[in-house]
């Protein structure tokens, strides 16, 4: 079951200081508390601040970095940090065992891919389903859900990408070859999957044999 906020690896980041109105030359050590979901809106992380024995619960993504910059980096803007918006109020936090700490490159909007490691993956899950809600978002649409991998960036930075953005480099089940092939795979459709997992013959459940 998801939630509005869930809680995030204990991590000690880096937070650029515009975050809360300072310079965006400075950073401040912190530690990853949580992260919220805004649906139609970007992630709101949440951070520990030892020097103040604080939380702040409004960092944007652009200001997360899980290792001090090198002068003279390149810096991410929000929106291409986080390429789409969240679909749903409500998320959970997994991560793919096969490919945890995986080399990748992640297609940032219209650039060239930029390398990284994967780190977990949060997904977007049905609002108050559990409370006899009607979800009215997309979480549950093929064809618009995305999942979010949370990628640490070569620059220090964090993205969040789902996996029609990003490239796999784990070289001991792929090879050279691959990288440079585009999957041609083509978006889920909700009614094609009805279809399928609708009963294909003329027996009704309950004429049945074996129907308990």
């Amino acid at each position: 079951m998801g939630s509005t906020n869930i809680n995030l690896p204990q991590t000690k980041i880096w937070v650029r200081a515009d975050a809360w109105g300072n310079s965006e030359k400075e950073f401040e050590e912190a530690w990853l508390v949580s992260v919220r979901s805004l649906r139609g809106g970007p992630l709101c992380f949440q951070v520990f601040v030892p020097r103040y024995s604080a939380c702040y619960d409004k960092v944007p993504i652009q200001c997360i970095y899980w290792k001090l910059p090198e002068l003279g980096s390149i810096s991410f803007r929000m929106n291409q940090l986080q390429m789409w918006e969240c679909i749903s109020g409500e998320i959970e936090l997994w991560r793919k065992e096969l490919l945890k700490e995986c080399e990748v490159g992640v297609r940032i909007h219209d650039k060239q891919f930029t390398k990284g490691h994967y780190w977990f993956t949060i997904d977007f899950v049905p609002e108050k389903r559990s409370s006899g809600y009607y979800d009215v978002g997309c979480a549950t649409v093929l064809a618009e859900h995305k999942e979010g991998n949370v990628i640490r960036l070569i620059n220090g930075q964090i993205a969040v990408y789902p996996n029609n953005r990003i490239k796999w480099l784990e070289t001991s089940l792929s090879n050279s070859d691959s990288l440079q092939r585009v999957p041609p795979w083509k978006v889920a459709d909700d009614l094609e999957w009805l279809e399928e997992w609708k009963t294909t013959d003329n027996n009704v459940y309950g004429d049945e044999d074996w129907y308990y």
